[in-house]
């Protein structure tokens, strides 16, 4: 004859192992997402960093207010050309604690919209993702120089008008002495 303590104890460990296994479900579950989620989350992603030069030159056009427009290719490259209205922060020039302290010197109530070499050119996505990490958000310009010199060209402006379209290297980096591109 089994006892009532054996009882108590068969009944906790059946209890235990169905609740257990049902959190343990239930955390498996929340982490898996099906891919129409996956696709959702993507696009509003993307919607709530990118922003398009159409926007930017249509906001020109009505001389209403964009946010900072951000030109993170060198100083030389800006001189020769770039968007109506941007500002240059020289991502490559700069370590990394320069760059933090530039975009912190920003007006804070204004969207920050960075743009760097070409639309391939990953440099604005490497400042924004470091940014990111020290609390500075940053939306995205989905194109760079090169596709605003060539089909925004009557909202550019600087010595040349045609800048440098091409990024010095073809793999962007942080490291301890900066970013790159």
């Amino acid at each position: 004859m089994v006892t009532s303590k054996l009882w108590q104890l068969i009944l906790c460990a059946a209890v235990g192992a169905v609740f257990g296994a049902l959190v343990t479900s239930s955390v498996l579950d929340s982490g898996s997402k099906s891919q129409d989620q996956m696709i959702t989350e993507f696009y509003a992603t993307e919607q709530a960093v990118s922003i398009s030069p159409a926007g930017i030159a249509k906001a020109l056009d009505q001389g209403t207010e964009y946010g900072i427009l951000v030109d993170l290719r060198s100083k030389s490259s800006f001189e020769a050309g770039h968007f109506k209205g941007a500002i240059n922060i020289p991502a490559e020039e700069l370590s990394p604690e320069q760059l933090l302290a530039a975009f912190s010197a920003l007006p804070k109530d204004k969207p920050i919209i960075t743009y760097c070499y070409s639309s391939y050119c990953m440099l604005s996505r490497e400042v924004g993702n470091y940014l990111a990490g020290k609390g500075i958000y940053t939306k995205h310009l989905t194109a760079g120089w090169y596709e605003i010199q060539r089909d925004y060209s009557a909202y550019t402006e600087g010595s040349s008008n045609t800048g440098n379209s091409s990024a010095p290297n073809s793999i962007c980096r942080i490291d301890n002495k900066g970013f790159g591109c």
